[in-house]
């Protein structure tokens, strides 16, 4: 009889951390996201919250910004230094204790949506706003509600990364408004699983929030149609 393999769950990206850049790295995604950011920014300063596996921050440094890079996981300040060799700090996006100011906040790859209910989703605003200087602007992107439909059924993806087979799936909640993602990776003597769950806000919520705690609001609705909607915050 197969023996079978123990089973671990492990904190979010403690595992996938490793595996990151060649599994979930969008390319065309980065250079969309450099678009806006040079239309909307003025200063050079940047702090970029969830910063994960850094390939952006490296883009921005290459390209003259001056960047702290910056995410809550351990693991994936550990991942980043594949890429990144400036300032990484471990930093709680709600809980921002920094006295310097930057020109620009930003948050990428729907990591917002984390923020799984209004009250801290409201709480990681305030920050940003607060370490912006005057004129500075807040940059971050979250799932458009359309990916509710798109996930209703379960999506499965299953492949090797780095000699690791490995399963993905996804399925949405319409009640809870969330999307659920499953990883599990088989490792020679136990499976390895992270659950990761993700909040999706109508835009107009959003909306709401930034002006409420005093952003000037721009919205890009398509900035990846169907998929992604990108939030500009202007503090003025």
């Amino acid at each position: 009889m197969e023996r079978l393999q123990s089973r671990e769950l492990v904190e979010n990206y403690e595992l996938l951390a490793s595996v990151y850049d060649d599994l979930l790295q969008d390319p065309e995604a980065y250079a969309l996201w450099l678009k806006y950011i040079k239309r909307f920014t003025k200063g050079k300063r940047v702090l970029e919250l969830a910063s994960g596996s850094a390939v952006m921050a490296k883009i921005l440094q290459d390209d003259g910004y001056e960047v702290i890079a910056s995410d809550i996981s351990k693991s994936m300040q550990e991942a980043a230094k594949r890429n990144y060799d400036g300032p990484y700090m471990l930093i709680d996006m709600t809980d921002i204790k920094l006295d310097e100011r930057f020109d620009l906040v930003l948050c990428i790859c729907d990591s917002m949506n984390y923020m799984v209910d209004e009250d801290i989703l409201k709480r990681a605003i305030r920050c940003a706003y607060d370490v912006l200087d005057k004129g500075g602007v807040y940059i971050f992107d979250m799932h458009d509600v359309k990916r509710l439909e798109e996930f209703k059924e379960m999506y499965i993806e299953e492949g090797i990364v780095d000699d690791i087979a490995y399963q993905w799936t996804i399925q949405s909640d319409a009640i809870d408004m969330t999307i659920n993602e499953h990883f599990a990776f088989y490792l020679q003597d136990k499976v390895v699983e992270e659950a990761h769950t993700q909040r999706v806000y109508p835009k107009d919520t959003v909306i709401r929030i930034l002006r409420d705690i005093g952003f000037k609001v721009t919205c890009i609705d398509d900035f990846i149609k169907d998929e992604k909607v990108l939030f500009i915050g202007e503090k003025i």
